[in-house]
């Protein structure tokens, strides 16, 4: 008989969705990194004799799931993470929490991190400390041990109260993708012909922005690939990114951005598309972790620019090359920095990380593919290879008339439509608060009238006690 694994994804790495699905539906949430993770678990565990199905968040959020019939219909609960210790994800860990406590079966929980600044300071109290140790504490009653993303995080649990049986760190699944072998190439000469990709995001720091920029000079074969929902709705559909003060900074944030113009920017809404298009990649370097790792697992030479702990400790568990992107200045020369780095460290320790995460899987139950040794078939590979996925996504400016067209007339269907239930939310709340004014004037003057009795009664006894004084006279 069949395990049945339910498995924490955004959406399954079989799925065919165009852009549009995308954009309006958000079937890979916001950023594409999540993408990564989902995609190497799934092919992990999917073996001849397991099925998997797929929860997101949000369908959990949205009570489409409960407890009991997860106990019913599956043997394991899968939970691929990221940078889940965050207030922006509280809601969303308590709901999970909630249904966990109600299990039956197995729970595993793997690559789960903290997001804190670059120098973090576990021993701070955070808003979501209570939320992450019921998590933790519900987890461990359904497995051997939870899969941490680092030694930040592991020391923030630790901090917390858990143990260090309690607490594995297995980095991000994404890195075991393909294996206990990586095998990135060897550098050739860097030149401005070499194919270079550039991964960031609008909240980059300024002298990273900057450092973008001039690189773009130096390197005109550079291809800039944004990974978060609010880029892909500008590149093909030409709306521009919400106005905030990192947005109106040395970031591409309007169609007629010269990265736009001149067709340098590519944007993946699945896997198998990233890696086909990196096998003409000569080098990528950038501040996004997942554009790193997906770089790294084609062969392609990878430098990352961490700007916070949550990246940081990725990159020193995994030994990828870096710098903090906080150090970069006027000075960097990007040629000097490939020049200098071995982007073959990326192999020291893969190894036996990797069997280590085999031992994390183990240890608490999971089937999957490394169980057979003599295994020359993967399920996964076998069944993806038949699926046709959507390529690389251009910009709207290097459209033909007619397409550029619709997505245009698409784009500004979509903005009234959004706008329309920015008002409607609006008067709702204009309602609710024309109601709360009403309630709090009515209360207003339940007190003025107990205050007016109040002031009438005291005049009362004063005038009452001055008679009475002069009667005794």
């Amino acid at each position: 008989m069949k395990k049945r694994i339910l498995m924490r994804a955004s959406v399954s790495p079989f799925a065919v969705h165009k852009p549009i699905d995308v954009i309006c539906q958000k079937v890979i949430g916001n950023n594409t990194g999540n993408l990564l993770f989902a995609y190497s678990m799934t092919r992990t565990l999917y073996t001849e004799d397991v099925e998997i199905d797929f929860l997101a968040d949000k369908e959990v959020a949205h009570g489409k799931v409960q407890a009991e019939y997860i106990n019913e219909n599956y043997d394991y609960l899968v939970l691929p993470m990221a940078n889940s210790f965050r207030k922006q994800f509280m809601q969303c860990m308590g709901m999970w929490t909630s249904i966990i406590e109600k299990l039956t079966i197995p729970v595993v929980v793997t690559g789960i991190g903290i997001q804190m600044p670059y120098e973090p300071d576990v021993t701070e109290e955070h808003i979501y400390d209570e939320c992450a140790k019921k998590f933790i504490t519900a987890v461990l009653n359904h497995s051997a041990s939870v899969g941490v993303r680092g030694a930040i995080t592991e020391s923030y649990l630790k901090h917390l109260g858990f143990g260090s049986n309690e607490i594995d760190v297995t980095g991000c699944p994404s890195f075991a993708m393909f294996g206990p072998g990586l095998t990135v190439r060897d550098k050739k000469p860097l030149t401005n012909e070499s194919a270079v990709c550039v991964t960031g995001s609008v909240a980059n720091p300024v002298n990273f922005k900057e450092f973008m920029i001039k690189n773009r000079e130096l390197l005109p074969n550079y291809y800039f690939m944004p990974q978060f929902v609010d880029d892909l709705r500008l590149m093909y559909l030409g709306i521009p990114l919400p106005i905030t003060n990192d947005s109106q900074v040395l970031y591409p944030h309007l169609i007629n951005d010269e990265v736009f113009v001149n067709d340098r920017a590519r944007f993946f809404i699945n896997f198998p598309s990233i890696l086909e298009f990196n096998k003409n990649i000569d080098f990528n370097y950038g501040t996004r972790i997942h554009g790193a790792v997906g770089s790294i697992l084609s062969g392609v030479p990878s430098f990352l620019f961490p700007t916070d702990a949550r990246i940081r400790e990725l990159a020193e568990y995994h030994n990828v090359p870096n710098m903090p992107a906080s150090e970069v200045d006027e000075n960097t020369d990007i040629f000097d920095i490939y020049e200098k780095t071995d982007f073959s460290q990326v192999n020291d320790g893969h190894e036996q990380r990797f069997w280590h995460f085999v031992d994390f899987l183990n240890a608490n139950g999971l089937p999957h593919i490394y169980q057979d040794k003599n295994r020359t078939v993967v399920p996964f590979d076998e069944k993806i290879k038949n699926i046709e996925f959507e390529g690389p996504i251009h910009s709207l400016t290097t459209c033909p008339p007619n397409e550029m067209i619709e997505r245009i007339a698409f784009g500004n269907e979509l903005l009234m439509k959004e706008q329309k239930k920015a008002v409607d939310t609006l008067n709702e709340d204009k309602k609710e608060l024309k109601a709360e004014i009403k309630g709090l004037k009515s209360e207003q003057r339940k007190l003025n009238k107990r205050l007016n009795w109040y002031d009438n009664s005291s005049a009362a006894r004063i005038a009452a006690s001055r008679v009475k004084h002069k009667i005794v006279k």
